[in-house]
């Protein structure tokens, strides 16, 4: 292996072209790596490989972009003919591609930095012809290509050094067949276009995964690329974006003229597809970022069915405890009135009395029998005097009266006064015990309350156990009745989200006859209308023939004739004179003559006989 080329000393070799070895080098001048492709032995002895062979560094040397290698020095010593560029940390294409097919931005990103690169160097005068992935370095974060390998460059027009080095042997094929355009393979003239071909069939792959021309053998694959259409990629990877099969799709096509005219154009194309592609990626992130349709009606429903029950079981505990509240001040009026009669007759007779010859016996029994009512709380009467004679409590007979303090009244109705016991379980009804329109003291009846609050909790109870089942089954109805909208509103969106990629060729099936049915056609019908216009737009803009390329130096015109005329002509041809009017003109040499045929796409020349034109 050699170990030094001029100033350059080879660490390592890393690779192996067609025509040169790839070798890590080190540069001491300036203390850094660079990489030295020096031509390999068994092409050095042949003047027109060497040439070829610099012809990269020349070309290349020429180019300061950012997504073309860079090459720092270009010479041969002691018979090597060697290339120094730049060190690039990164893996080729090629490598990348053994993945698989790779996501339509990264294809788009990889796309937008070749085109850009080839229509840097096409504005240059330099034509690549041999775009591929190998010739294409990856950085490590996948964000950054550069394109490489200028070896078998042409400069189409351009004074960097003569013309007639630069041309190939007439007939002689350069470059790789599978990536080559269908002038590149038959051995036509070049220009940018034809890079561009290349660069379409290298992100067909990346988008794909497959190549676009799968022969088998060199002959075959020449047919192929001269004459067939690769597979539609609407087919083979019907993911992809339609806009991005439309470029790449345009930069395929057999017809230079079809294609973009230059690699700013379709940089250009890719940058706005990109933009596009990003846009409709955020907004489908962003879609999913939501309350489902489903649980936003279930729970609107319930909230509303919530609000609606609150304010009707509200209505109806404060309608039930008022009710019950007027049964219990009923019931305990009635009790009340009921003991201030039985002791009314006692009173009246013990009133004539005195104290020491009244008799509340009677008054006594009433109220220790009508107290073991569960009913009642406590009885307490009084005579006008204000003592007690009767009580529930024994305790309290022969004391002083005394009203309880800091209790609610609840209402008072003439004497009778009704008030809440503390702690809400029981109502006291304090009346006059009065005969005949006179008064003869009062009683104090205390109505037991808890049966009622009891009956009214339950019944409070219930009505909380009937709202919570009704809630569970309206938000359950309605998120099973969200639901069934799904289904529907996500074949939608996902044929909108197409139209949004630009893939038009699709239709929704169903055979619902509702209104999601008239919004299904709907959405055919527009997608049919656009893609019928959008082909027509195809149509237009690859009708549109690209303009030739500029040439310094016209070329004279050549006569030109059909190959019917050719043919054709059977008698001699009289010499002419180079004047009309000089019959002593001799006559013309044979002459060097183009014949074409309308109907064939191919040239013939040659020195036809005297006989012919």
């Amino acid at each position: 292996m050699l170990e030094l080329v001029g100033r350059y000393r080879i660490l390592e070799q890393i690779g192996e072209g067609a025509m040169a070895d790839v070798y890590r080098a080190y540069d001491p001048h300036i203390d850094r790596p660079l990489v030295v492709k020096v031509l390999k032995a068994e092409y050095r002895q042949d003047r027109e490989y060497s040439i070829r062979f610099l012809r990269e560094a020349r070309a290349a040397g020429a180019l300061s972009h950012p997504g073309i290698v860079t090459i720092f020095d270009v010479g041969e010593i002691d018979g090597y003919p060697f290339i120094v560029m730049e060190y690039l940390d990164g893996e080729p294409l090629s490598e990348v591609m053994k993945a698989g097919s790779l996501p339509p931005a990264d294809v788009i990103s990889i796309g937008m930095q070749l085109a850009a690169a080839l229509g840097y160097a096409h504005a240059q005068g330099v034509v690549h012809r041999d775009v591929k992935p190998s010739n294409v370095i990856v950085s490590p974060d996948r964000k950054t290509v550069k394109l490489l390998d200028f070896g078998i460059a042409r400069v189409a027009e351009g004074d960097l050094f003569e013309q007639e080095a630069l041309k190939t042997q007439i007939g002689q094929v350069v470059g790789t067949p599978r990536y080559m355009s269908p002038e590149q393979a038959l051995g036509r003239d070049l220009d940018g276009r034809s890079d561009i071909f290349s660069l379409g069939v290298v992100l067909y792959e990346l988008a794909s995964g497959r190549r676009a021309f799968p022969a088998a053998n060199a002959a075959t694959l020449a047919a192929q690329i001269a004459q067939a259409d690769p597979e539609p990629m609407a087919k083979v990877a019907p993911d992809v974006p339609r806009g991005l099969q439309f470029i790449i799709g345009k930069a395929m096509s057999r017809d230079p003229a079809q294609r973009f005219a230059d690699g700013y154009r379709m940089s250009e194309a890719l940058r706005r597809e990109l933009s596009v592609s990003r846009t409709v990626a955020q907004e489908a992130a962003a879609r999913h970022d939501y309350v489902s349709f489903a649980v936003k009606l279930a729970a609107l429903l319930t909230l509303i069915t919530a609000a609606v029950l609150a304010a009707s079981v509200l209505t109806a505990v404060v309608a039930q405890r008022r009710a019950m509240r007027d049964v219990a001040l009923a019931s305990g009026q009635a009790i009340s009135s009921f003991v201030a009669n039985n002791a009314a007759l006692r009173a009246v007779d013990n009133a004539a009395l005195p104290p020491e010859a009244q008799d509340w016996l009677p008054v006594e029994v009433f109220v220790r029998s009508a107290s073991a009512d569960r009913g009642i709380r406590g009885i307490t009467v009084v005579d006008a005097a204000g003592i007690v004679r009767a009580a529930s409590q024994e305790t309290r007979v022969g004391q002083p009266y005394r009203a309880p303090l800091n209790e609610e009244q609840v209402s008072r109705r003439g004497d009778i006064a009704v008030t809440e016991v503390e702690g809400g379980d029981a109502f006291r009804f304090v009346r006059p015990i009065t005969y005949a329109g006179r008064g003869f003291g009062k009683v104090d009846v205390a109505v037991d309350a808890t049966a009622l609050h009891a009956a009214s909790r339950t019944s409070e109870l219930a009505l909380l156990l009937v709202s919570i089942v009704t809630l569970l089954s309206v938000g359950a109805a309605a998120y099973l009745s969200g639901r069934m909208l799904k289904s529907p509103i996500e074949r939608l969106r996902e044929a909108l989200l197409e139209i949004a990629r630009g893939n038009l060729d699709f239709r929704i099936s169903h055979h619902r006859k509702d209104e999601f049915g008239e919004l299904f056609e709907g959405v055919n019908m527009v997608a049919q209308s656009m893609e019928e216009r959008l082909s027509s737009v195809e149509a237009m803009l690859l009708d549109v023939p690209a303009p030739p390329p500029v040439r310094t130096e016209e070329a004279p015109k050549p006569e030109t004739v059909t190959l019917q005329q050719v043919e054709g002509a059977r008698a001699p041809i009289p010499p002419q004179s180079a004047d009309p009017d000089d019959a002593e003109a001799p006559p013309t040499e044979r002459v060097r003559t183009w014949a074409h045929d309308e109907d064939e796409d191919s040239t013939v020349t040659g020195d036809l006989p005297d006989n012919r034109f």
